[in-house]
C-alpha cells in the first residue's frame, strides 16, 4: 500500500491584462475570508495575473519573515488583500500603458537597440508597485532576493522540503513567460529563470533540435543575469506581441556548434499557457484553483473573410483550442472535485440552433440554456459586459474595477468552499462591495450600463464618454487648416501641375526612404542617403515630440476626467 501524497494547492492566475488583475483582486479576497490563502503551496500567474500576482507575493513575504507561524491568522491574510485592493487601483489609475511614452528622454533612449518600451514598462512595474513594499531587495527589486526565508523556520528553507510542518505555507511564485526562439515555456521563480525540465512524454513529441537546460540558480548564471530585476520578469510575463517589443536576456546561452549566441526572446506567457495550469503540473500540485479572466473567443454569425481578418480570427482559433485543451486535459488528470474554476463566461446562457431543412426553416426550436449568473448576484446583462471589457494595461475607472472583483468573489465563493477547512467569514469591508447593489439591479441605472459598455473599448472612450471633445479637435484641426491655407495649401491647389507635383513628391520621398536599403542595388541611390537619413530622422524627432505632449496632455487632463466619471460617489448619485 503506498503513502497518499500530501494535499498540496495550486493557484493559477490567468492574463488578461488589468481586467484579469482586478478580476483576481476578487477570487484572493474570497480566498482569504475562507482561510484558504494560508494553505496555497504554488502560485502560477500569467500576465496580467503576474502583476498582481507578485504584489501579493511581496507583501506576503513581508508577513511570513515578520511573523512566526503560529501567530499568523486569516485575519493577517484578508488585511494584505485590503491592502492590494486599494493600493493596486490606485496606482494603475495613472495609467501604465501611456506612462510608458511619457517620458521624452526614455523616448529618446528607445532608439537604442538595448532599450524598449518592455524595459520601460518593466521600470514603471517596479517603481508604481514593487519596489516599496519590502526593504532591502535591491533597486529594482531582484528576482533572486523574492525567496522567503520564514521566521522561527529552518536555514536554507525550501518550500517542498518544509512546508509540510506549516500550517501557513510558503508558496512557491512561478511568473510565466514564452520564449519565440522554441515556443516554450520560460519561468521565473526566485531560484532561477528558465525553461523548465521537459517530461520524457514531451520529448518524443517536441523535436526541436535544441533544448535550453535551466541554470541551477541566479548564482550560477552569468554576472550580467544574476541580479534580473522582477519588473522585468512581470514584463517578459505581460509582454503582448506587436504591442511590446520582445524582452530579451542576453549572454546567458552559446551554441558552440554554431559559433553564435542564443538569445532568448521573450513574449507574453499566455501565447503558450494563457491560464498558468502547466506549471502547477510541473509543480506536482493535486488540488486547483484556477481564475480565468483571459479574453474568450466569441462567436460571430458573419465573419469577415479579408486576410487580415482571417489571420486574426485563426490566431484566435489556436489560443481558444489551447484553452480548452488545457482545461480539459486538467480535468480528465486530476478530477473535477479537485478543481475550482472560474471565469468571466460563467453563468451565462446559450442557444443550441439547428440546421435549416428541406423547407429552408429550422428543423427544431432553438434549445435555450438560460442564464445562471443572478445565482451569485450578477445579473446576465452585467455578467456578459464584463466579459467583453478590454483586455489593457490602461487606467480603469472604480466603477470598472469595483464590478470585476466582485464578480470574482461572489462566483467563486460557493465552489472554494469544498477547499476550505473553515466556514467563511462574514463579508468584510471591502471596498468593492458597494457596487454590488448595481450589478444585481442594473437596469435601475442607465449610467453603469453605459460605463461597462464603454470600457469594452481599448481606444476613443473619452470620446464616447464626453461627446464634447470633438469640439476642439475639430478646433485644432480647421485651426491648422487655416494657419497651412495661404502659405501651402492654397498654392499646391492653384498649380497646374498639381498631380504630377503630388506624385514627384511621393516619388521622391520613397526614393529617400527606400535609399539606405537599395544603394547597392542602385548605385544612384548612394547620393541620396545623406538626405534620406536627415529626412528619417527630422520625421521621428518630430513624431517623438508630437507624440510625447499628446500622452503628456491624456495623463494630465483627459485620464483624470475619465476616472472622475467611473468614481462610485458619481454613480451613486
Amino acid at each position: 500500500m503506498t503513502e497518499q501524497s500530501p494535499e498540496k494547492i495550486g493557484l493559477a492566475l490567468s492574463g488578461g491584462g488589468l481586467r484579469a488583475s482586478f478580476f483576481h483582486i476578487g477570487l484572493l479576497a474570497q480566498m482569504a475570508e475562507q482561510g484558504l490563502l494560508k494553505s496555497v503551496a504554488v502560485i502560477s500567474t500569467v500576465s496580467g495575473g503576474s502583476i498582481v500576482g507578485a504584489l501579493y507575493y511581496l507583501h506576503l513575504k513581508k508577513l511570513l519573515e515578520t511573523k512566526p507561524d503560529k501567530e499568523i491568522t486569516d485575519q493577517d491574510y484578508i488585511d494584505i488583500i485590503k491592502i492590494i485592493e486599494v493600493d493596486f487601483l490606485k496606482t494603475t489609475e495613472k495609467n501604465i500603458r501611456m506612462s510608458v511614452l511619457a517620458d521624452i528622454r526614455k523616448n529618446i533612449k528607445m532608439k537604442e537597440a538595448d532599450y524598449s518600451r518592455s524595459d520601460r514598462i518593466a521600470e514603471l512595474y517596479n517603481e508604481y508597485l514593487y519596489q516599496s513594499v519590502v526593504d532591502n531587495l535591491g533597486n529594482p527589486v531582484e528576482m533572486r532576493k523574492l525567496k522567503i526565508q520564514p521566521l522561527g523556520g529552518p536555514d536554507h528553507f525550501h518550500p517542498d522540503e518544509n512546508n509540510d510542518d506549516r500550517v501557513a505555507k510558503v508558496p512557491i511564485l512561478v511568473l510565466n513567460s514564452t520564449t519565440l526562439n522554441g515556443g516554450r515555456n520560460w519561468q521565473f521563480t526566485a531560484k532561477t529563470m528558465g525553461e523548465p525540465a521537459t517530461r520524457k512524454s514531451n520529448i518524443r513529441i517536441d523535436k526541436k533540435p535544441i533544448r535550453l537546460r535551466r541554470a541551477t540558480g541566479y548564482q550560477n548564471m552569468v554576472v550580467a543575469q544574476q541580479d534580473f530585476p522582477l519588473g522585468h520578469a512581470v514584463a517578459a510575463s505581460a509582454c503582448v506581441p506587436a504591442l511590446f517589443t520582445p524582452l530579451a536576456v542576453s549572454n546567458l546561452y552559446f551554441d558552440k556548434n554554431e559559433d553564435e549566441k542564443i538569445v532568448p526572446q521573450l513574449v507574453d506567457g499566455g501565447v503558450f499557457d494563457n491560464q498558468g495550469i502547466e506549471s502547477l503540473l510541473k509543480n506536482n500540485c493535486t488540488r486547483f484553483i484556477v481564475s480565468d479572466a483571459s479574453g474568450q473567443m466569441g462567436m460571430e454569425n458573419e465573419v469577415d473573410t479579408d486576410p487580415v481578418s482571417v489571420l486574426l480570427r485563426v490566431s484566435s482559433v489556436l489560443q481558444d483550442r489551447v484553452r480548452t485543451e488545457s482545461l480539459l486535459h486538467l480535468i480528465d488528470s486530476k478530477g473535477e472535485d479537485n478543481i475550482v474554476f472560474i471565469d468571466l463566461r460563467k453563468g451565462l446562457g446559450e442557444r443550441i440552433i439547428s440546421w435549416n431543412d428541406q423547407d429552408g426553416v429550422p428543423a427544431q426550436e432553438d434549445e435555450i440554456i438560460p442564464p445562471t449568473s443572478d445565482k451569485f448576484g450578477v445579473d446576465p446583462v452585467v455578467q456578459e459586459k464584463l466579459s467583453l471589457m478590454r483586455t489593457d494595461l490602461d487606467a480603469f475607472t472604480e466603477v470598472e474595477a469595483y464590478s470585476l472583483m466582485l464578480d470574482a468573489y461572489q462566483m467563486s465563493k460557493d465552489d472554494l468552499a469544498k477547499f476550505g477547512d473553515a466556514e467563511s467569514q462574514p463579508e468584510d469591508g471591502w471596498r468593492f462591495l458597494q457596487i454590488a447593489e448595481f450589478m444585481k439591479t442594473p437596469l435601475s441605472n442607465p449610467d453603469y450600463l453605459k460605463q461597462l459598455g464603454v470600457s469594452q473599448h481599448v481606444f476613443g472612450k473619452a470620446l464616447q464618454v464626453f461627446p464634447w471633445l470633438w469640439i476642439p479637435i475639430v478646433l485644432v484641426v480647421l485651426a491648422v487648416l487655416g494657419y497651412s491655407w495661404e502659405p501651402f495649401i492654397k498654392p499646391v491647389l492653384n498649380s497646374s501641375y498639381t498631380v504630377i507635383g503630388i506624385i514627384t513628391a511621393i516619388v521622391l520621398w520613397l526614393m529617400t526612404i527606400l535609399a539606405p536599403k537599395f544603394e547597392r542595388m542602385m548605385s544612384f541611390l548612394s547620393y541620396l542617403r545623406p538626405h534620406a537619413l536627415l529626412v528619417k530622422r527630422l520625421l521621428r524627432a518630430g513624431l517623438l515630440v508630437v507624440g510625447t505632449v499628446f500622452v503628456i496632455f491624456y495623463l494630465k487632463c483627459i485620464n483624470p476626467m475619465y476616472l472622475a466619471q467611473g468614481r462610485m460617489a458619481k454613480l451613486k448619485k
